[in-house]
């Protein structure tokens, strides 16, 4: 080690440093207080061996001067005293003296105390390259967490920008849209379009899990259903360049074929087509939550049965329900994370809770009375984050 000897008394430093020396330690020695301090501003010492009476600064002091103004690496102190008095020792500890030896000094006692503070010093250097390596591990993995966090938003980001930009897409029809992620990114997806003028499509999944998997499925989803060859929502006749709109049940039926086998990765969902000129809505529910028909008269009654997830099972036969949406009307569709919802009671969000606010909103344009929905969820889930991703779809006939 690298001592640093503090002794006035030059018979007794002469001693130290023979024995030291002997020990194979690189060994510098101080007169006094002052001198003992000035080399320690000037290089880095393993230990202090100091005597307690020194001249100059006293061995106090220059206790509290090592501490207060630490080197890199810790230095281990040892002062030597003929007084065994506990209040020296109990100063001598509060000055940042790390051990006691008593005089006469003897070689095998010394020795044994300086072998204790090689170990500890090892412990604390092995301690401080081991903390040293976590720091630059947390730094590292903040930075990866920052990269990925960043990637998350872009990601959330561009899973918005998929989601319907207009709400007038025809004179007769509005429709808006509520997403709500229980993280980043969401499993719900929804969109709607025309179709030859005339044809409303429209359709809201839910895949099941959460986070990049359900949203990378989410995403691939979205792409599919629209209408563009190898879609399985219409059929392109090349001889009379039309485009023709394939029956709800069919699309379903299509996709859980295509989807097999999907294990954890199976989706919920609704699609449907609404004629703009009869006002009639075909659609095909695979799983998810019944929509809610909300009458002009403030009726609601739950539209459909049912029906089977998507990715499940092959050879799932699915049906199809008919409605018609009169001027007035309106028509909800939403994931089971409403449902999953929960108050601080552990108690979820009803049904009813939701037909109340449904009723409560009729006069409400579609995105003002979503709102109120997202507004009443939050209160009762008293401001915690969500078990699951929230969606809904809401159709209104004008």
């Amino acid at each position: 080690m690298n001592i640093l000897v503090a002794e006035n008394d030059m018979t007794t430093q002469s001693l130290l440093l023979g024995w030291l020396q002997e020990w194979n330690h690189h060994v510098t020695t101080a007169r006094d207080g002052f001198q003992a301090q000035a080399l320690l501003q000037q290089g880095e010492f393993d230990l202090l061996l100091s005597n307690w009476t020194l001249s100059g600064m006293d061995s106090l002091t220059l206790c509290r001067h090592i501490r207060e103004n630490p080197a890199p690496t810790y230095c281990y102190i040892i002062l030597y005293t003929l007084n065994d008095d506990e209040m020296d020792f109990v100063a001598g500890m509060d000055a940042g003296a790390d051990d006691f030896i008593s005089i006469p000094l003897e070689a095998d006692k010394l020795r044994v105390r300086i072998r204790a503070a090689e170990r500890i010093l090892t412990l604390r250097q092995e301690l401080s390259e081991q903390n040293a390596s976590l720091n630059r591990l947390n730094e590292k993995l903040g930075a990866a967490y920052k990269t990925i966090q960043s990637d998350l938003q872009a990601a959330s980001a561009l899973q918005a920008g998929l989601m319907p930009k207009i709400s007038e897409v025809h004179p007769s029809f509005c429709l808006d849209w509520l997403v709500l992620p229980s993280s980043f990114l969401a499993g719900d997806n929804l969109n709607y379009f025309m179709m030859q003028d005339r044809y409303l499509i429209f359709y809201h999944l839910d895949v099941a899990g959460h986070g990049i998997p359900s949203a990378l499925l989410s995403v691939t989803l979205n792409h599919l259903l629209s209408p563009q060859p190898g879609s399985p929502m219409v059929r392109f006749d090349p001889h009379l360049e039309l485009k023709r709109i394939v029956p709800p049940v069919d699309v379903v039926s299509e996709l859980n074929r295509r989807f097999q086998p999907q294990g954890d990765g199976y989706f919920t969902m609704i699609y449907g087509v609404l004629d703009t000129r009869t006002r009639e809505v075909r659609f095909c529910q695979a799983g998810h939550p019944i929509p809610l028909k909300i009458n002009h008269e403030g009726e609601i009654t739950p539209i459909g049965d049912g029906g089977f997830p998507v990715g499940l099972w092959p050879d799932m036969t699915y049906e199809e329900t008919v409605t018609d949406l009169h001027p007035g009307d309106r028509l909800l569709l939403y994931s089971d994370g409403v449902l999953e919802c929960v108050n601080s009671e552990g108690v979820p969000y009803s049904i009813d809770k939701l037909k109340e606010i449904l009723l409560q909103t009729t006069g409400l344009p579609p995105k003002a009375a979503l709102k109120s929905i997202q507004q009443d969820l939050e209160q009762w889930s008293q401001g915690k984050n969500f078990p699951d991703d929230i969606s809904m779809l809401l159709i209104e006939s004008r």
